[in-house]
């Protein structure tokens, strides 16, 4: 696979986390599993689409999932994809990131006509720079309209979560914004997707899967919250189909467009 991954403009901070253009050729079908992390996925098709837990699909936005996504293609694929933060899916999808959870929605749904519209541009674009330029530009348009954002009280228990790699309980997340344990799951869930001890696991486990091959795995679960390398390997086993060892080491050599 040709991958290029690039930064968002600043103006999305907190609310995009990275982009990726990517091209992909097989001499036949591939299937693979993809393993979940904490943003939603939004695929903007530029091939011949997917197949997403046998279902078919061009472009898609994936809601939070705490187990592997079978996705297909067959032979061909070519997208770009952006990495939202779940409680901007309001502000830039048009529905709360709990209508999203564990479901694969086609883009057109949620952005109506502007979903097409915005695949045909990219597909005309030159390269990558010109095509995250123009996501820029799309994504910071929808963030002057007039939106409802997601309550504060669920931005900040995801920044908390955010910020603290997944490791805070979630009895001091709910002392933090002064709430019970009841009213921020139900809050949570309908802004996020999931509960906020489900979110915490996604937390960690992405940021885990991204130190593969860089620690020994005691280390790595010792300085990502996991109680110890057994934790770990359970926690592998139950959202990534695998346990750790099995796992590729990711050895991001794409290009990064600016």
């Amino acid at each position: 696979m040709h991958l290029v991954r690039g930064r968002p403009h600043p103006g999305l901070v907190g609310v995009v986390s990275g982009y990726a253009d990517f091209v992909q050729r097989t001499d036949s079908p591939t299937e693979t599993g993809e393993v979940p992390g904490r943003s939603i996925v939004v695929i903007v098709d530029l091939d011949d689409g997917w197949t997403v837990e046998g279902e078919p699909f061009g472009s898609f936005a994936g809601g939070l999932y705490a187990r592997p996504v079978r996705v297909r293609h067959e032979g061909s694929a070519r997208g770009v994809q952006f990495d939202l933060e779940p409680p901007a899916a309001r502000a830039l999808l048009g529905v709360p990131a709990g209508e999203l959870g564990e479901r694969t929605v086609a883009l057109e749904d949620l952005l109506g006509a502007e979903a097409g519209y915005l695949a045909e541009r990219l597909h005309a674009a030159a390269d990558s720079e010109e095509r995250f330029s123009l996501l820029d530009r799309t994504l910071l348009r929808r963030l002057e309209r007039p939106r409802v954002s997601a309550p504060p009280d669920v931005a900040r228990a995801w920044a908390l979560l955010r910020g603290s790699g997944g490791r805070i309980r979630i009895e001091a997340l709910a002392q933090a914004l002064g709430c019970s344990r009841r009213h921020l799951a139900a809050r949570f869930a309908e802004e996020v997707g999931v509960s906020p001890k489900v979110a915490a696991r996604l937390i960690r486990f992405e940021a885990a899967r991204a130190r593969l091959g860089t620690v020994p795995l005691g280390r790595l679960a010792a300085e990502h919250g996991f109680a110890d390398q057994a934790h770990l390997t359970r926690e592998f086993r139950a959202l990534g189909g695998a346990p750790p060892t099995r796992f590729p080491i990711v050895q991001d050599t794409a290009a990064t467009a600016a």
